[in-house]
C-alpha cells in the first residue's frame, strides 16, 4: 500500500478500460449516440502509460527525499557534545 497513490490507481484503471475497450470494441467507449472513435483503446493506453510513469517518479522522488531527511536526522544526533571554539 505504500506505493499506492493517486497517479498509480488512475493509471491502473485507464489500463482496464483500454483492455476492455480492446476486447469488447470502441463501442465500449463512446456515448450513446456518438460517432465510435476507433482511437479510443489506444488513447485510454497511452494515458494510463502517462500516468503509471508519473506514479513511479513521484513516488522516487518520495524515497529521495525521505532518504535526505533521514540522512540530515542522523546527521544532527551524530554530534559528539564537544565544544567548538569559533576561529579568530
Amino acid at each position: 500500500m505504500r506505493y499506492l497513490n493517486g497517479f498509480v490507481v488512475l493509471g491502473v484503471v485507464l489500463f482496464l478500460i483500454s483492455m476492455a475497450g480492446m476486447v469488447y470494441g470502441n463501442t465500449l467507449l463512446t456515448e450513446p449516440g456518438l460517432p465510435v472513435n476507433h482511437l479510443a483503446r489506444w488513447e485510454y493506453l497511452a494515458a494510463s502509460v502517462l500516468m503509471l510513469v508519473n506514479g513511479v517518479v513521484s513516488i522516487r522522488m518520495m524515497q529521495r527525499h525521505t532518504g535526505r531527511r533521514e540522512g540530515s536526522a542522523a546527521g544532527e544526533g551524530a554530534d559528539t557534545g564537544a565544544k567548538r571554539t569559533p576561529a579568530p
